[in-house]
């Protein structure tokens, strides 16, 4: 656990700037003596601007430097469902959802501090979470099951998705501020035990905090054992990183990306051939030795390509190295799910077709010069 502290640290700063962010937006459009409220009165619309910031806030951190290096979960929820589908070790998720609500709450001191009675008296305590007016505890229990349900279920379905799994992070945001302006009024929308927690212990408010604790979290494990399992497997997911980048090293179970640094040698010639990759981002190499044992470049190879796949195909060594140009990230395709990855997604073994006959006809040019 000592080796990672920056992944805990990062997760920590990563969900205080998420609370900072969304507990002022609250503070600011719904804050007794705020000038938002008489400027915008629609009471939809400004729910709508406060989902916007808060999942804003959110979706900053995925992308940002302190994201790519932890995964930005910042969600126990989150971070629930990636340990149910064994992509993160028991003590690194206990560390995870320990830097979350210490960093919720210290998002909720700075709001605090800077906003100061603004942020503290009714109707905004500091982005405190409850049932809207009217509204039993037990329909809130289940809005909070359900649009949870939502989040993990749309997280683990666009992860488990390489064309998608960058974009992870902007549809989420969009999602959140989607339920925020429909759902708010329910059950004010916490999706995450952190983000209730937070504002909880600053105002010592606990009353219904069980809804936001225990709800969000059976959502996650609901969406895992419907969505996240699909054709029996455990582990259907690519990473437990919302937003994975060749930048930062990975500290999750059975990642689904490699990363190499620029003068690595990714596949040496005449190695087995167990696996091929894709290429995420960066750049690489085909060098081939000839007959002086001199090495000749044969291909330079960028994103989206292949790297490796005829002696995954054709079952025989590797026909030339591949060295990375520059720091690059890869995805690898092993032997038993290659198969599985043809017949899932047709428009790949296109792909794989076109980008061969290219090889073979720039191969033929070069006889022919």
């Amino acid at each position: 656990m000592r080796e990672h502290w920056p992944e805990y640290m990062s997760e920590f700063l990563g969900t205080a700037i998420m609370m900072t962010i969304g507990v002022g937006a609250i503070t600011l459009m719904w804050g007794d003596g705020s000038p938002v409220p008489a400027v915008i009165p629609a009471a939809r619309l400004r729910l709508l601007l406060t989902g916007i910031l808060f999942a804003g806030g959110a979706t900053l951190v995925v992308y940002s430097r302190l994201g790519q290096r932890s995964g930005a979960h910042i969600n126990p929820a989150v971070t629930l469902a990636f340990w149910r589908l064994g992509k993160i070790q028991t003590r690194d998720a206990v560390a995870y959802a320990g830097a979350q609500f210490l960093g919720a709450t210290a998002g909720v001191l700075v709001v605090l501090v800077a906003a100061g009675g603004l942020a503290w008296r009714a109707p905004v305590r500091l982005g405190l979470t409850w049932p809207g007016e009217g509204i039993h505890p037990l329909v809130a229990f289940a809005a909070e099951i359900g649009i949870t349900f939502l989040l993990v279920g749309l997280i683990l379905v666009f992860v488990n998705r390489p064309r998608l799994a960058s974009r992870t992070g902007l549809v989420a945001g969009a999602l959140v501020a989607l339920l925020v302006t429909l759902e708010a009024p329910i059950s004010g929308t916490s999706l995450n035990p952190a983000r209730s927690l937070g504002p909880a212990v600053v105002t010592a408010s606990f009353v219904h905090q069980w809804i936001y604790l225990l709800a969000p979290l059976l959502g996650a494990l609901l969406a895992v054992e419907l969505l996240g399992r699909r054709r029996g497997s455990k582990s259907q997911s690519l990473c437990a990183k919302l937003y994975h980048t060749e930048r930062y090293r990975c500290i999750f179970t059975d990642c689904g990306y490699c990363r190499v640094r620029a003068g690595e040698t990714l596949v040496r010639e005449g190695e087995a051939s167990d696996r091929a990759f894709v290429l995420e981002r960066g750049e690489v190499e085909v060098r081939k030795k000839d007959e002086h044992g001199r090495e000749v470049v044969l291909a330079r190879l960028a994103s989206p390509q292949w790297v490796g796949e005829m002696g995954l195909l054709l079952n025989q060594p590797r026909s030339a190295s591949v060295i990375a140009v520059t720091d690059s990230q890869l995805r690898p395709i092993t032997r038993e799910n290659f198969s599985h990855v043809i017949a899932e997604h047709p428009e790949t073994a296109l792909e794989v077709m076109r980008q061969l006959s290219q090889r073979l006809f720039d191969a033929d040019r070069r006889l022919v010069l």
